[in-house]
């Protein structure tokens, strides 16, 4: 069938986005030092700790970590007695990092090769287990991915996934921050990170939220229904996460001030275009001092933790576990 203008359109914007992504990643997982490394891969066995899932569920399951980003959640799987991984990514130097930390601990069945989630190049029904955390909203079809994801696993095979939600403050900031992180420049604004001594993972994730090329929330009605038209079932959404800014408004207080800390870096070094920076300061501060209220209003009774917690961080991530039906 001949390719018409629009098809070659949107294979050259999902190219050209998919190029950017990669770029943006690849360089990022590297900076991990071992110990952050390690922390990274331990908060895997916590949350399924948390989660109530038994420490054997990967043993002997064929498993995708799709997305692998630096390997963390591969080599996690790997070593909880998974008879196969495979991480799928866009980045070379994070795939290249992936190799070297599983082959630096001992880990041969964890496996790492370029693939987009779009185009995965594996059989139907081959994983057991899959693993797709924190990409579907970067995605350039966030339909052609699930609908991929959903092809290559088994029926009665386990799906995780990680999004972003709607609410809250922390992602209408990041929406403004993101405008003006453009204009700044991605050098600028790595100077001033430099400058501010955040470690890898803050970098990561601070690049991520500024820099990535494609960013979308997800209301917990629209995740569920998109699981539930390709026939997944048993859909359960796990409890708000005790291990980053969502387990309180003080640790979610404390991650605004880290993100601060870029923009402030940016005013005290003088570096260009300052202004631009001195923005950003404020609006984080803004933001601060509404989690900061927030948090006083629920102390002296005003407010219930949960309206506390639906003001500041909304729905929160969407962290779901889900299974593929037989039909």
């Amino acid at each position: 069938m001949k390719k018409t203008k629009s098809d070659t359109t949107g294979s050259k914007r999902r190219e050209t986005l998919e190029n950017k992504t990669g770029s943006l990643f690849e360089n990022l997982w590297p900076q991990y030092d071992e110990v952050l490394f390690k922390e990274s891969v331990e908060l895997f066995y916590k949350r399924l700790a948390d989660w109530k899932i038994p420490g054997d569920f990967f043993k002997n399951k064929k498993c995708l970590d799709a997305g692998c980003g630096g390997g963390r959640n591969s080599i996690a799987m790997a070593s909880l007695g998974a008879s196969e991984v495979q991480g799928i990514d866009l980045g070379d130097q994070g795939l290249k990092d992936a190799a070297r930390r599983a082959k630096g601990l001992g880990i041969t069945q964890a496996n790492f090769q370029k693939a987009s989630v779009l185009d995965i190049p594996f059989e139907d029904n081959y994983f057991d287990c899959i693993w797709f955390a924190g990409v579907l909203m970067i995605t350039d079809d966030p339909d052609k991915a699930l609908d991929e994801l959903t092809r290559v696993l088994k029926p009665g095979g386990s799906f995780y996934l990680l999004v972003y939600a709607n609410g809250g403050m922390r992602w209408p900031l990041i929406e403004i921050l993101r405008k003006l992180a453009h204009d700044i420049g991605l050098s600028a604004v790595e100077e001033a990170i430099a400058r501010g001594n955040l470690p890898a993972n803050k970098r990561r994730t601070f690049l991520d939220d500024l820099f990535c090329p494609a960013l979308d929330f997800y209301s917990w009605e629209r995740m569920e229904k998109m699981l539930e038209v390709r026939g997944f079932e048993k859909i359960r959404r796990m409890p708000r996460d005790k291990w980053d800014h969502e387990a309180s408004l003080e640790e979610f207080e404390k991650d605004l001030a880290s993100f601060q800390k870029i923009f402030s870096s940016g005013v005290e070094y003088n570096i260009a275009p300052v202004n631009l920076f001195r923005h950003g300061k404020n609006l984080c501060q803004a933001v601060i001092d509404t989690v900061a209220d927030t948090a006083r209003e629920e102390k002296q009774g005003l407010i219930s933790h949960e309206q506390a917690m639906e003001r500041i961080a909304g729905q929160g991530h969407h962290r779901v576990w889900a299974v593929k039906g037989n039909k």
